[in-house]
Formats: C-alpha cells, structure tokens, sequence
C-alpha cells in the first residue's frame, strides 16, 4: 500500500509540474501578442527636452501625423501631446501583387518640464513631423560676475 500511494504522488507531482510549464507557455504566448498588437497599433512618440537661460524647449516626434490631428495641452510643469494618425500604404510589386497596409490610432505623450513655465505664452510649431514647442520660465537664469574678496 505504500508503494502505490508513493506511485500515487509522483504521478500527481509529474501532472502538476505539467500543467505548471503548459500555463507557464501559455502566458508567454498570451504576452507576445499583446506585445505584438501594442507595437503594431500604437507608438510612444520621440521626445527631446532642451533648456535655455530664458525658455524650455520641447520637441516631439509625430510622424506621419497631420497638423490639424494634434492637440496640445500646456501647463506650469508639464507638455501634454494627444494626436490621431490613419496612414494607409499601398506598394504595388508588378503587375500581380499590391500589398496595403493601414493603420490608425491615437498617440499620448506627456512631458514633465525641468522648470516652471508661463503656458500662457507657449508657441509652438509643426513641421517635418516634428513637434516643436517653445515656453518661457518662470524665473529666468541670469548670471552675474561676482567679485571675490
């Protein structure tokens, strides 16, 4: 009786390691199509942020984007970029083959900004699928020279 209850959990240890790596596989399958359908269907958008005596400068990458799909929020501390894109792409091979390609979306992208800003007097500039939006700080950084005695 006591080999068969040893067999017993064996079997039962060999059935539950098993199903473990089954549902191990079966995330990392699940995994890589969401991975595959956020790249596919959706992108964050390049961004640089630069910083001046007087202004911060943000740039936001926004390719294939038309100027009148984006719309942009500003605060003290913060550049919120919100455009909608529909690239289609039709490649014709010869005379027997076209392939299409569609996709469409909506892109966000908030930049936190180094310093506080003036929103009120942001100016901002679309060009090339670029991004660009110019702010005025707060306070300015001016430098004087000191005398050291």
């Amino acid at each position: 009786m006591k080999r068969r209850r040893s067999r017993t959990i064996l079997d039962r240890k060999g059935f539950i390691e098993k199903m473990m790596a089954d549902t191990a596989k079966t995330i990392d399958s699940i995994s890589k199509d969401i991975n595959k359908s956020i790249v596919d269907y959706t992108f964050v958008p390049g961004k640089d942020i630069l910083e001046t005596d007087e202004s911060v400068i943000v740039h936001v990458d926004l390719p294939g984007v038309d100027k009148k799909d984006i719309d942009l929020d500003v605060t003290e501390t913060r550049v919120r970029v919100k455009a909608s894109f529909d690239i289609e792409q039709e490649i014709n091979r010869g005379s027997h083959l076209t392939l299409h390609d569609r996709k469409s979306g909506v892109v966000r992208r908030t930049v936190r900004l180094p310093k506080k800003v003036i929103p009120q007097e942001a100016e901002a500039e679309f060009e090339n699928g670029v991004l660009t939006v110019e702010i005025p700080k707060q306070e300015k950084t001016e430098s004087f020279k000191v005398k050291i005695k």
